[in-house]
């Protein structure tokens, strides 16, 4: 498998926390390509098609440079995983730059401080 990219929408095999089940879903990798390159992990958000209460991007086909989406769905800022890249089980799209804009964005703004 090639490295994964910054804006890549991956197919993962994902644990339930409860560590006994696991399930396949959809994630964004946000890491950049140094850190890909040299580290045995990736850093993905969550995508999931029920839209949470807070911290989330809307995300069609539209957004996509590259592949589809099943559903519309939401890229959730506030689900961010490192994970060990032998997870990624597919390749399936590639976020448009405008969009992968918008969602730095959302990050940057839960990492702010409180005094902002």
């Amino acid at each position: 498998m090639t490295e994964p990219a910054q804006g890549s929408v991956v197919l993962v095999d994902f644990t339930y926390s409860n560590q006994a089940q696991s399930k396949v879903r959809p994630a964004l990798v946000v890491s950049n390509s140094r850190y890909n390159a040299i580290s045995r992990d990736v850093i993905v958000m969550k995508i999931t098609t029920r839209k949470p209460k807070m911290m989330a991007v809307g995300l069609t086909n539209d957004d996509l440079f590259s592949g589809s989406l099943d559903h519309p769905s939401y890229v959730q800022a506030d689900g961010i995983y490192a994970l060990e890249k032998e997870l990624i089980c597919n390749t399936i799209g590639t976020v448009r730059p405008e969009k992968m804009k918008e969602i730095r964005d959302l990050v940057s703004d839960l990492l702010s401080s409180d005094e902002e």
